[in-house]
């Protein structure tokens, strides 16, 4: 990892930019989707953020290239409405979301994407 997209990626983890562009927002909201998922599970990530919030990491997982990311949020958020049983959920959830991506592969669409796009994110400044 290059040290501008090391600041990139670290400003996600925090509060971001001042202004953010539109990959900062998608990373932002990808990222904290993921620490959720991955410290607590997916099913944890679903109940812990708000409406809008699973709407952007869906977004941004999209952004990234992993709309199948984004289909396991939203068929998540489909079961919970429908009222189905969580621990049931908590697993199927968890393994479909495995299969798609990991740190190290979140990591490589990240910085593919910073290469080929890096209008799309804040500059990285010296200060």
């Amino acid at each position: 990892m290059s040290a501008s997209s090391e600041t990139i990626w670290n400003r996600a983890c925090g509060n971001g930019p001042a202004a953010p562009g539109a990959g900062d927002t998608a990373l932002m909201a990808v990222l904290t989707f993921h620490g959720l998922a991955m410290n607590g599970g997916v099913l944890y990530a679903l109940q812990c953020l708000t409406a809008g919030e699973l709407d952007a990491a869906r977004a941004g997982y999209r952004y990234f290239g992993f709309a199948n990311a984004a289909g396991v949020i939203g068929a998540g958020q489909a079961a919970l409405a429908q009222g189905l049983d969580a621990d049931s959920l908590e697993e199927t959830l968890a393994d479909a979301y495995a299969a798609i991506l990991d740190d190290g592969v979140l990591m490589q669409a990240f910085e593919a994407r910073l290469a080929t796009r890096p209008a799309d994110f804040a500059p990285v400044t010296d200060a």
